[in-house]
C-alpha cells in the first residue's frame, strides 16, 4: 500500500500532505486506509462512514492523531518544513472532528499536550510564507494560545501566548499589516 496515497485520499483538502515524507509513517490502520482508497472513497466524512462500518468512529480520532504526532515529530526531529503547514491543518480538523464526535475532553487533552509545538513553529512560518499567509497561521496560533491560557491554570499557557503574540506583532511590524490581535479585540483596545 502506498500511505501517501492512502492518506491523500482520507484528506485531500489538505495538499500540503503530498509534499510530506511518510517513509517512516506506521499508521494504526493500514487495513482500513487501504480498503478505503481501494474502493475508491474521497474525504474525512467518507471516510468516517467506511471505518463505521468496520469498527468503531474513534478509530478516525486515532489516526488523526497518529498524524498529527507522525508531522510534528518530523518538524522537531527533521527541520522538515513541509510538515507544517498540514499540521497546523489536522490539528484545526481535530478540533472540530473531536468536538462534533463528543470528545471534546480529548481535544483539551491534545490542546494541553501540543500547542507548544504549534507555537514554535511561528518564527519559520512568518520567515518562509508571503505576509498574508504567515498572518493567518500566527493568528490562528495565537488564538489558540488565548484558548489554552483560559482553559488552563498553568502559567506555561500564560508564556506560550505572550511568545506567540510576540511572533505575531513582529510579523505585523515587518509586513506592515495594521490589524488589532484577538487579545487587543477582547481587551476593547
Amino acid at each position: 500500500m502506498e500511505i501517501k496515497k492512502a492518506i491523500m485520499a482520507v484528506l485531500p483538502e489538505i495538499p500540503e500532505l503530498e509534499e510530506v515524507d511518510f517513509s517512516r509513517y506506521s499508521t494504526p490502520l493500514p487495513g482500513l486506509l487501504e480498503g478505503f482508497e481501494r474502493c475508491g472513497g474521497r474525504g474525512l466524512p467518507e471516510f468516517q462512514r467506511f471505518v463505521e462500518e468496520k469498527s468503531d468512529k474513534s478509530v478516525v480520532g486515532r489516526f488523526l492523531i497518529s498524524l498529527l504526532q507522525y508531522l510534528l515529530i518530523r518538524y522537531r526531529r527533521y527541520g522538515e518544513y513541509s510538515t507544517v503547514k498540514p499540521a497546523i491543518k489536522i490539528f484545526i480538523t481535530l478540533k472540530g472532528w473531536l468536538n462534533e464526535n463528543g470528545y471534546g475532553k480529548d481535544w483539551l487533552n491534545l490542546l494541553h499536550s501540543f500547542l507548544g509545538y504549534l507555537v514554535d513553529m511561528m518564527p519559520a512560518i512568518a520567515e518562509r510564507e508571503e505576509c498574508d499567509v504567515a498572518n493567518a497561521y500566527l493568528t490562528l496560533i495565537h488564538d489558540l494560545t488565548l484558548e489554552a491560557k483560559k482553559a488552563f491554570p498553568e502559567p506555561y499557557y500564560g508564556e506560550l501566548e505572550k511568545k506567540a503574540i510576540s511572533n505575531l506583532r513582529d510579523l505585523r511590524e515587518r509586513c506592515g499589516i495594521q490589524e488589532e490581535t484577538s487579545r487587543e479585540k477582547m481587551r476593547g483596545c
